[in-house]
Parts: structure tokens; C-alpha cells; sequence
């Protein structure tokens, strides 16, 4: 029985673990219309990490890549606005929570 707790206790200290790493970095987005036919973006986790090299997409209405780039060393990218309908994704790959969207300011 004895042994059945301490397999039962570790388990459940392991899942913990596991699952405070999985929320401790979140991605977050900031957006921003620089009123001169540009956005920028700038990526950062919940840790205060900065989202360095994470892959920005622009996707239309019907999940159309319009333009694929990546955030520089600060977690910034820049680019032209479409002049359709669009939705910003950051991807930081699989898992909960490395993903962030925001429509586009036209």
C-alpha cells in the first residue's frame, strides 16, 4: 500500500510540474498601426521573455497565407497591411499556448 502512495504522490508532483511549465509561457501579442501603411507586431511570453525568432503569418477570411515572416531578436516584425480582411497568427508551434491571433487593423 505504502508503495502505491509514494508512486501516486510522485505522479501527481510530476503532473504539476508539467502542467505550471506548459503556463509558465504563454505567448502574448501586441498590435499596432503605424498609420503609414504598416503594422507591427511584437511577441512576449507570460515569463517577460521576449519572442524572438517566432513565425508571424497574415491569413485571409478563408485561411489563405497572404505573407509569412519571423520576429526579430527584440520579438518585433513589421509588414505591409494587406488591404483585405486579415488575421495576424503567431505560431510558436504545437502545445497550449503557443499561439496568438488578432484580426488586422485595415
Amino acid at each position: 500500500m505504502r508503495k502505491i502512495l509514494i508512486g501516486l504522490f510522485a505522479f501527481m508532483a510530476l503532473a504539476l510540474i508539467l502542467n505550471s511549465q506548459a503556463l509558465a509561457h504563454t505567448l502574448f501579442m501586441t498590435v499596432e498601426d503605424n498609420e503609414d501603411g504598416t503594422v507591427t507586431v511584437q511577441g512576449m511570453f507570460s515569463t517577460g521573455a521576449t519572442g524572438a525568432g517566432i513565425e508571424v503569418r497574415l491569413e485571409d477570411e478563408k485561411g489563405k497565407v497572404l505573407w509569412k515572416g519571423k520576429t526579430d531578436a527584440d520579438g518585433e516584425c513589421t509588414f505591409k497591411k494587406p488591404g483585405v480582411p486579415y488575421t495576424i497568427i503567431m505560431d510558436f508551434g504545437p502545445g497550449p499556448g503557443h499561439q496568438a491571433r488578432e484580426k488586422g487593423p485595415m
